[in-house]
């Protein structure tokens, strides 16, 4: 009596436990979701396989706010091209996405340091997306007129 009393047990148990791992594949993960106060995206310039210098789009660690910024970590020749970085920020509408705003931040010429451009609001979800565009400025510190480079679009 004892054995057939312990068998049921046991089976009832091993029957919970396969419709407990069951339900658990079944059922389907939230989405991951990007970290605040961290680097969206990256884009690096490198010299002989290290890296000098980088375009990033940045978040704050509320997720509340986006900027682009320029990141030289060795100083080129004095005489070359600064780095130049646009964020571009698009707002949902019934017809579309359209651009709310665009800034842009040129690097010094030949100096090492850390450009941001101006800060755009961020809010969660598919409202608004966010990029960054990268290339070079001109002598006279203007950004360029077309740029090398773009990365995809970010939502919030």
């Amino acid at each position: 009596m004892r054995n057939s009393i312990t068998r049921r047990v046991a089976r009832l148990a091993l029957a919970l436990v396969a419709v407990t791992g069951l339900s658990m594949t079944v059922t389907p993960a939230a989405p991951a979701a990007a970290a605040c106060g961290s680097t969206v995206f990256a884009k690096y310039n490198t010299l002989n396989g290290s890296i000098v210098g980088g375009w990033k789009l940045m978040q704050n660690s509320a997720c509340t706010e986006r900027w682009g910024q320029i990141v030289v970590d060795y100083a080129p020749d004095p005489t070359g091209l600064p780095y130049a970085v646009m964020v571009e920020r698009q707002i949902k509408t019934p017809y579309g996405y359209y651009t709310d705003v665009a800034y842009t931040k040129v690097s010094g010429i030949g100096a090492e340091g850390t450009w941001n451009t101006t800060h755009t609001p961020n809010s969660s979800g598919e409202n608004d997306k966010h990029r960054i565009c990268w290339g070079w400025g001109n002598h006279s510190g203007n950004p360029p007129s077309t740029w090398s480079g773009c990365s995809d679009w970010y939502f919030g």
